[in-house]
């Protein structure tokens, strides 16, 4: 499938780019509960989500028209 690669890169950069965000905040934060840094956790994700979906939606269209060449469809 096209943009393997460059797929599995943007997946290896959202998990670096989360765990060094989390990390940082626990580190800024030591004195956090478990809950308060489950909490953070959850919003630093969110915070990332967007900006990876948007990211990852670019290759979307492209892995439909692999998929179809595939089976013998041709699109337009």
């Amino acid at each position: 499938m096209p943009n393997t690669i460059a797929s599995a890169k943007i997946g290896d950069d959202a998990a670096s780019a989360v765990e060094q965000r989390v990390l940082g905040w626990c580190r800024s934060h030591k004195g956090a509960s478990v809950a308060e840094r489950r909490e953070a956790a959850k919003l630093i994700v969110e915070g990332f989500m967007q900006a990876y979906d948007d990211k990852a939606a670019k290759f979307a269209p492209q892995g439909y028209n692999h998929r179809a060449q595939r089976s013998g469809a041709r699109l337009k």
